[in-house]
């Protein structure tokens, strides 16, 4: 019982230790003179770093699929996904740098559609190459085989 309760001690002085650190961390390196903007650009990039990884797994899924026609739709979708993907991430990076433009004062308002679009996008990709396949056998029938 002894052994449960020292674990169980040990582990919030670790996580207390780990959060410890980090602020530490995070007060050192905030000190250094520009990386607030090096940290504001990378939480900029972070989601479409996210999205270009989406793409890259679905490109090498295309690959597999039995459907010609689905392997088709996959590759004009993940074109199309990938081109959102770098507009918005340039359009992003100009709206960082502070260029002042009505077009990216507009795309700074509604950017988030932008991500919602990548999000519908990378879905369609995975929801056609799914229909590409064969249906999957349930387990009673792969118990029979």
């Amino acid at each position: 019982m002894l052994l449960i309760v020292g674990s169980f001690i040990g582990f919030i002085l670790l996580i207390a230790l780990f959060f410890f650190v980090f602020r530490l961390f995070s007060f050192t390196v905030f000190y250094i003179p520009g990386f607030d903007l090096f940290f504001q650009y990378v939480i900029t990039a972070i989601p479409y770093l996210l999205f270009f990884a989406a793409y890259y797994y679905l490109y090498n899924k295309i690959k597999l699929s039995k459907s010609k026609v689905s392997r088709i739709i996959a590759r004009i979708l993940l074109i199309m996904g990938c081109t959102t993907g770098l507009v918005t991430l340039f359009l992003s990076t100009a709206i960082f740098v502070h260029i002042k433009s009505d077009a990216l004062r507009v795309f700074e308002d509604n950017g988030h559609y932008a991500l919602i679009a990548q999000i519908i996008i990378i879905f369609l990709t995975a929801a056609t190459l799914a229909s590409g396949d064969e249906k999957e056998k349930d387990w009673k029938e792969r118990v029979n085989e």
